[in-house]
Parts: structure tokens; C-alpha cells; sequence
């Protein structure tokens, strides 16, 4: 039964009716983990050294893929620039031609 007056032997915060007697109860997993078997030293530094040489080949070809890219790139800026000249080359040729023909 429930009395109006707080009980001082029990806290404040009310947290003794809630919290779980049962450790197990809060899910958490209080055995040691298992007993893990190393590989041999020497077969870890033959994988790792493989993983080197397939992270360094792949860096290789990104870094050659960069590097067409990029010159891609600068070549097809050069087109941008002669393409927006002959643009304005001919633009102008027409509107000399459209000029005649107004006088005309």
C-alpha cells in the first residue's frame, strides 16, 4: 500500500522499483569472450603483404585515371575556348552580312 508521505529509507529518484534484481535481466553479456586462435605470424605477413600489393596496384590505376582525366579535361577546355572563338567569328561574319543587307 501506497502512503502519502515519501518513505525515507527508499531514494528519491525511485530508481529501486525499477531496476531489475536479475543482472541477466539488462541483456548484457557479462562472459568472457572466447579464446581467439592467431594465425601464424608469418602467413598474417603474407596476406598483408598480398593486401599491399593489391591496395598499391589499385592506387595506380586511379592515380593513371586521374591523370588521363585530367588531361581530358585541359584539352577539351583548349575546344571550349576555339569553338566559343570560331563562334564569335562567325557570329560577327553574319551580322556583317545581315548589316548589307539591311542597306540594300
Amino acid at each position: 500500500m501506497r502512503f502519502s508521505r515519501p518513505d525515507k529509507s527508499r531514494p528519491k529518484n525511485g530508481l529501486a522499483d525499477r531496476e531489475p534484481h536479475d543482472i541477466s535481466q539488462l541483456g548484457l553479456d557479462f562472459e568472457s569472450p572466447p579464446a581467439y586462435i592467431f594465425a601464424p605470424r608469418k602467413e598474417i605477413e603474407t596476406m598483408n603483404q598480398e593486401l599491399i600489393e593489391v591496395l598499391e596496384k589499385k592506387i595506380g590505376e586511379i592515380v593513371e585515371k586521374y591523370t588521363a582525366l585530367k588531361e581530358e579535361n585541359t584539352f577539351l577546355h583548349e575546344e571550349v575556348q576555339r569553338l566559343s572563338s570560331d563562334r564569335e567569328g562567325i557570329k560577327s561574319r553574319v551580322d556583317a552580312l545581315l548589316d548589307k543587307l539591311d542597306g540594300i
